[in-house]
């Protein structure tokens, strides 16, 4: 992430059609078990430690012998002096260890960001030669980190959902 006063910032969708985020249904046993899971497999998954995910919002309620949650993580990810992955993660919930349902809504999003602090940075010659090298050499790079976030997404899914498969086995 550039630190910086005044910035451009470039913004995209990892999945480019809409509705842009991803959805993952789940009904059965344990459903409390995820929270804790999903957020191993984020790490795991996207390679990344506990000071790169944040946690914004935390709801646990009990009643009537089942438990009721909601969270919200955003992952932060630098991938160059330029761009990083900024995730959203929302698990809600509500079960007990016999039955359960849970959704988890993933949206990622592929940021990059080019300072505009200096007088250099403003002038029209700067611009210039920043748009040449973006559309001939960092386009490209961009493109590939899009699809390493679709990938990262796409096993995180699939890990999620294994998971839950050896929930319902016991």
């Amino acid at each position: 992430m550039v630190f910086a006063r005044t910035k451009l910032v470039m913004e995209d969708n990892c999945f480019e059609e809409e509705p842009g985020t991803v959805t993952i249904r789940l009904v059965g046993p344990n459903i409390t078990k995820l929270y804790k899971q999903t957020y191993e497999l984020i790490k795991a998954v996207f390679n990344v430690t506990d000071s790169d995910i944040q946690e914004t919002m935390y709801q646990w309620g009990k009643g009537k012998g089942k438990d009721k949650f909601a969270v919200t993580w955003w992952l932060h990810k630098d991938l160059d002096s330029f761009s990083y992955f900024y995730i959203s993660f929302k698990l809600k919930g509500q079960g007990n260890e016999e039955s359960g349902s849970a959704s988890i809504d993933i949206r990622g999003l592929l940021r990059s960001e080019y300072p505009q602090d200096t007088v250099w940075q403003r002038s029209l010659f700067y611009e210039m030669m920043r748009t040449f090298w973006h559309r001939i050499f960092y386009h490209k790079k961009r493109e590939e980190y899009a699809e390493d976030c679709r990938h990262s997404v796409i096993l995180l899914q699939r890990r999620i959902h294994d998971f839950f498969e050896r929930l319902k086995e016991g």
